[in-house]
């Protein structure tokens, strides 16, 4: 899980701990365009709830309460990850697991993240550790966006995107990452049971939803 050559090549240190604490705030993937629809959508709403799954180290999750505590008075963000109980699940069913993404130390910690956040001075967030869908529909909230960029399987993107709808209110957002059919690294979900490309080509289908378009490889769709 950790691998202290790349630690020490890519960061200068040699530590599992001295890495943890450079890499929190860190490692999103998202395109300045595709962080710029979230913080789009989030801005049509004076008080913005916005509720992120799959927070990793907290890189996205990070830009955004930043783009929030900047812009709004009052906004609160909530993250959704298995954190540190990803290495114990079962890998063969997971696309974001402890080997494949990085390749030098892939397992967040949620409360490292949670001290990372408040020594940062971001206050109104909530970070959730567990099973995205289940914890998702425990929440008793209401969210204005929701962004859908966890294990990319067909079947846990649906049931992630079902658990967001039930948080969800006449003109919130859904934003689904990783749903291109033909940007990298989208092509391997399609070709292995078809991933949120698929899922969201599935909800194109409902009348409760409205599809916006497609920004890079976020795909967002409005509740009407």
């Amino acid at each position: 899980m950790f691998n202290k050559h790349l630690s020490e090549k890519m960061y200068g240190v040699s530590t599992e701990a001295d890495l943890r604490k450079l890499l929190y705030g860190t490692r999103t993937d998202l395109t300045a365009g595709e962080f710029n629809s979230i913080c789009d959508h989030l801005s049509k709403f004076d008080n913005p709830q916005y509720l992120e799954i799959g927070v990793y180290f907290g890189g996205n999750f990070n830009k955004v309460a930043n783009f929030l505590k900047n812009n709004f008075k009052d906004y609160h963000i909530t993250g959704v990850d298995l954190f540190e109980t990803l290495m114990a699940q079962d890998q063969c069913d997971l696309t974001h697991d402890i080997l494949n993404k990085w390749n030098i130390l892939n397992v967040a910690f949620k409360d490292d993240l949670s001290d990372f956040l408040q020594s940062s001075g971001i206050e109104n967030f909530s970070l959730v550790m567990g099973f995205s869908d289940t914890a998702v529909k425990n929440l008793e909230s209401a969210f204005d966006v929701m962004f859908i960029d966890g294990n990319h399987t067909f079947d846990q993107t649906l049931k992630d995107a079902e658990a967001c709808l039930e948080r969800s209110k006449k003109g919130s957002f859904l934003i689904f990452h990783n749903a291109s059919s033909d940007i990298e690294p989208d092509p391997q979900y399609i070709e292995k049971d078809g991933g949120p490309w698929r899922v969201c080509e599935l909800l194109k289908k409902r009348d409760s939803l409205r599809h916006v378009g497609l920004f890079d490889r976020c795909s967002i769709f409005e509740v009407i």
